[in-house]
């Protein structure tokens, strides 16, 4: 009896607020997690243009650095610190001021002042920079960074933009390079960031580059002989046993 009395009190409800009141608008809709391109992801500070380094190989692309960061130079001038977006600049190129090896030494006892020199040495190099803006003013000075360049992909044009998927090259400036692990290593063993052009034709400019750069490698790598194999003799054979 109780079961008829609450379907006829729920009737009763229908009746009165007719289902047209009841809101009936969908949720918007979320934004799909396995999207490839994010509103978080994407960026306005990428420019297109070139990489090259001291070995002649080329980087086009998108250039780009740490998201919400700035070059940092030091203006000798004014013996401060600045900061520049890579969207003000033009063209940034290398000046190696100095460059030569650094012998390898190590303490002859743990607890000692007294140094050996080990017979090896490492490659080391001194850098300034020559930064050209957007505006023509040229600033030079010493500089440490980080540049990131995304290869487009055949038919693509800088309008892609940012895909943070996409592996990208890390290119560097260095204050100085000096590795101790590079021991062993030669002056030309050892490439820097050389040359950045930034713009759209500088884009273009880079592209047929880095295509001559591969050409030449090829033809290189064609004309190496193959590593010969000495064969060893019976006697040089029984004389190593």
């Amino acid at each position: 009896m109780m079961k008829k009395i609450v379907l006829s009190v729920l009737v009763l409800l229908l009746l009165l607020f007719p289902s047209s009141d009841v809101r009936t608008e969908e949720p918007p809709a979320l934004s799909n997690p396995l999207s490839k391109r994010r509103e978080v992801d994407v960026r306005e500070d990428t420019v297109p243009g070139y990489v090259e380094m001291s070995n002649g190989e080329v980087f086009p692309g998108l250039l780009y650095i740490t998201r919400d960061k700035r070059l940092e130079i030091f203006d000798v001038e004014l013996k401060r610190q600045r900061t520049i977006p890579i969207t003000k600049i033009a063209t940034i190129e290398c000046n190696v001021e100095k460059e030569w090896m650094e012998k390898l030494w190590r303490f002859k006892e743990l607890a000692g002042d007294e140094k050996l020199y080990t017979g090896e040495s490492y490659p080391c190099r001194m850098f300034t920079y020559t930064i050209t803006l957007d505006d023509g003013r040229e600033l030079e000075a010493p500089m440490s960074g980080l540049i990131f360049v995304q290869k487009l992909e055949q038919g693509e044009t800088p309008d892609v933009g940012h895909i943070p998927e996409r592996d990208a090259t890390r290119l560097y400036f260095h204050k100085r390079q000096a590795e101790k692990t590079d021991v062993g290593k030669k002056l030309a063993d050892i490439h820097y960031t050389e040359l950045v052009k930034v713009g759209d034709d500088a884009l273009e400019e880079g592209i047929k580059k880095a295509a001559a750069f591969e050409a030449r490698k090829d033809k290189k790598t064609a004309k190496t002989p193959p590593a010969k194999i000495k064969q060893r003799t019976q006697d040089q054979k029984r004389a190593k046993i």
